[in-house]
Parts: C-alpha cells; structure tokens; sequence
C-alpha cells in the first residue's frame, strides 16, 4: 500500500544523499547559509517586536506568505513529479488504477512538504527561543500547519488544472484564491481545509489528461524543431526554444519592469517609509543608494544567473551525450552561452522604469552597472552550472551565487560612485572596465569548456 508515495519520499531523499555526498562543501556552505538566514529571520521579528518601527506587518501578512511559498512549491513539485516527468507513464500503463497512482504522488509531495515545514519551522521556532521571544502560541502553529496544507492541495490543483487541455478547471481554484484574498482572516482560510481537500481530489480524477496533453504537446513541438542550421546557430535556437517554451522571457521583462518601477519607489520614498528615525539619522544618506543597488542585484539574478546555470543544469540526463558528441566542448559552451544575449534584453526595461523616478542623469552609470553585472553574473555561473551539474538543486547554487555576487557587485558599485564623483569623463574608465571583464568572461567559458571535455572513467 502507498508503493509509489514509497517510491517519491526515498527518490528524493536518495538523491539529496547522493548530492551531499558528491558536493559536501557545497552542501554544507547552503546548510550554513540557511541556519544564518533563520537566524535574521528571529532577529527581526525580536526587533520588529521590541523596538517601534513603521513596519506594518500582521500575522495574517506572514499566514499568506507561508501559504503561498508551499502554493508554488507544490505546484512547482507537482509538476516535475507528475506533468512532465516521464518514468510516470510506465506507472500509470500498470494494473493499479491511475488515480490511485496519482493521489500517491500526491500524498507524497503533501509528506515532503510538511517535513519541510515542520523542520523550519522548528529551526526558526530555536531562534525566537535563542533572542527570548515569546512562542507559547500552540493554536496559531496550528492554523499556521492547516493553511500549509490548504497551500499545498491549492498548489497541486493549480497544477494539474492549468496543464489540462481544458483549461475552465482553474476556475474553481481561482474562487479559492479570490476567496482568500478577500478574506484575509488565518482562521477562515484554514477551516476551508475539507475544501481544498475535496478540490484537491476532484482534480486528481482529472489529472491523467494533463499528463498525457503535456506529453503530446512535448512529442509535436519536438517535430517542429527538425530543421538544418549551423552548429552554434542550432545551440541558440534550442536554448531559447527551451526559455520560450516555458514562457519565461515574458517572467523577465515583468520581473525587470516591477523591480525598476519598485526600486526606483523605494528609491525616493523608501527610507522614509520603511526605517525607523533612530537608523534614519545615521545611515539615511546611503539608502536611496542601497535601493538601487538591490534593484539591479535583484534583476540580475532572476535574468541572468538564473537562465546561465539551467544551461546545463537542465542537461542533468544528456550530460554524456553531450560529452561524447563530435563536438568541441567550447562549440558547445559558446553556443549555449550565446542565448543569454537575448535575456540580457529582457532586463533592459529595468532602466527606464527606475529611471522615472531617480532621473536621467545616471543613466550611463546604470546602463555600465547592469552590463557588468550582467556579465559578472555569467563568469560565476557557468563553471558553476557545468561543475555540479547533476549534484545539487538549481535553488542551492543559485542562493550561492548570489551571495557571491552580493559582495562583487557590491564593491564595484562603490568604484563606480568614485569614478564618477572624481573624474570628468567616467564613461571612459567604464568602457576600459567592462573590456577587462569580457577578457574574464572568456577565460571562465574556457575553464566551463575544459570541466565540460572531462571524461570520467566509467564504473563497472
């Protein structure tokens, strides 16, 4: 009973095991990362409850944020486990009913889930404990636990309906989020629990068509790509049919319009809005320059550093296809890296969103700061992406990355501030930057190419 929940629950605990034992300093640098940001999590909690702020923030704000991490977790879960994946069908072609194969896929995604919930929020219950905040709240962890579920059964809905060629099912999840949004009480939404469970199980009955509409969806696009073309011509086409295909170029331009406009906000409004006067006063001169700042970083991660590593880390299965090919790995690197021309496009919209707000006096500064960082953010991630392809999560080196370029770009910023406050023409010390950073950016795709030829000994 419950053999494929088995099967999901010890596939993925066998492939975390495996990761952690092929990348352990990786690992245990994230592991790290992840104890520390809990622990700024406790701090500000114990500082938003000890020391007046003009935060606003309620537990109802922190009920939907939780809620909604485990909605897209789940839908994002849901889908690789079930939608797209393809040792599903040889389960489902089996003598156990199909459903009975898909709610376990289900409950196993529900189990996972929850031991993730219970396991930080256990992490994050110490701190509170370790800066002496209060936790004796034993029926709001309650509510908090039900909405996680109601999250993740909305989650797997919105999955399975939104894949399914007809796509009307979605409408009763939408009523559930409308509901929710309208409502926004923690207790309503978790009494709603038996609906979401209910809604949950109507799509499951249905779920079978999503998978097979992906499925043929997949095997007709993949006809259409048969054509003649050049070798990097053919690359390009494929990475950016890949970014297309998953509709992730229009997630960039919006995520970049949103940043600009929301950056350039808090730009001029931010400090006033968000720090207390006690701090106002002593770092209120750095902040507009702060928002900026994390404007581009926020850009550059989603847009850049992002689609760099799923170069190859999406080649997780084919990697040694791709390494016997008669292809020379630089071909194969340059071709790959050459898609991330048109991504960089999409993070463009950044500029003149921000620059609504700030002006257009430092627009050559933004313009210099957004291509470097654009190309920092493609020297780190592709050795990264071809280095542990296969043995970690594209979430893990991802969170890496970006604290890497945090400090990088951080201290460039700084340079740039004191090219252009101490010399007449800074575009030109610009311009002999960015040149000295394409230089590195080949020699880091040589290094991605010679990781790339490495030909490891096959075990017997």
């Amino acid at each position: 009973m419950f053999e494929t929940t088995k099967v999901v629950i010890k596939n993925n605990s066998r492939n975390i095991f495996k990761k952690m034992k092929e990348a352990p300093i990786l690992y245990t640098v994230f592991t790290g990362m992840i104890i520390f940001s809990i622990l700024i999590f406790g701090f500000t909690t114990y500082f938003i409850i000890n020391f007046e702020t003009k935060l606003d923030i309620s537990i109802s704000d922190i009920y939907f944020l939780v809620i909604f991490v485990f909605f897209f977790k789940s839908s994002y879960d849901f889908y690789n486990h079930f939608i797209k994946a393809e040792n599903v069908t040889y389960a489902l072609s089996t003598n156990v009913k199909q459903r009975k194969t898909i709610f376990e896929i289900f409950l196993g995604i529900l189990v996972i889930n929850l031991i993730i919930w219970f396991s930080f929020s256990t992490l994050f219950l110490l701190s509170l404990i370790f800066f002496k905040v209060n936790i004796g709240y034993p029926i709001e962890y309650l509510i908090f636990t039900l909405g996680v579920i109601v999250g993740i059964s909305l989650g797997c809905s919105v999955c399975i309906n939104f894949f399914s060629p007809q796509r009307y099912r979605l409408l009763p999840s939408l009523i559930l989020v409308g509901f929710y949004s309208f409502s926004q009480q923690p207790l309503y939404i978790s009494l709603t629990l038996p609906i979401a469970i209910l809604h949950a199980g109507w799509s499951i009955n249905n779920a079978i068509f999503s998978h097979q509409f992906i499925r043929r969806k997949k095997r007709t696009k993949e006809k259409a790509q048969i054509k003649k073309r050049n070798v990097i011509g053919a690359l390009f086409n494929r990475e950016i049919t890949v970014i297309w295909r998953d509709k992730l170029f229009f997630s960039f331009i919006f995520s970049s319009v949103v940043t600009g406009f929301g950056a350039g906000y808090l730009f001029v409004y931010g400090d006033k809005l968000l720090i207390p006067e006690s701090l106002l006063k002593l770092y209120g001169g750095f902040l507009p320059s702060m928002f900026l700042f994390m404007g581009v970083f926020v850009v550059i991660v989603y847009t850049g550093v992002f689609p760099a590593l799923n170069l190859f880390l999406n080649e997780e299965k084919t990697m040694w296809i791709i390494r016997h090919i008669p292809l020379k790995s630089d071909t194969i690197v340059f071709g790959k890296t050459s898609a991330l021309a048109l991504c960089f496009l999409t993070s463009l919209p950044f500029i003149p969103y921000i620059s609504i707000f700030i002006g257009f006096d430092k627009i050559v500064f933004l313009i210099w700061f957004l291509i470097f960082s654009y190309i920092a953010g493609i020297i780190v991630s592709i050795p990264l992406g071809v280095k542990y392809v296969g043995k970690k999560s594209d979430i893990m080196l991802l969170y890496s990355i970006a604290m890497i370029l945090f400090a990088v770009l951080g201290s460039v910023a700084m340079l740039g501030i004191i090219i252009e406050n101490s010399t007449q023409y800074p575009f030109i010390f610009y311009i002999l930057i960015i040149l000295v950073e394409i230089i590195i950016l080949y020699i880091s795709l040589k290094i991605s190419s010679n990781i790339l030829a490495i030909k490891y000994p096959v075990k017997l």
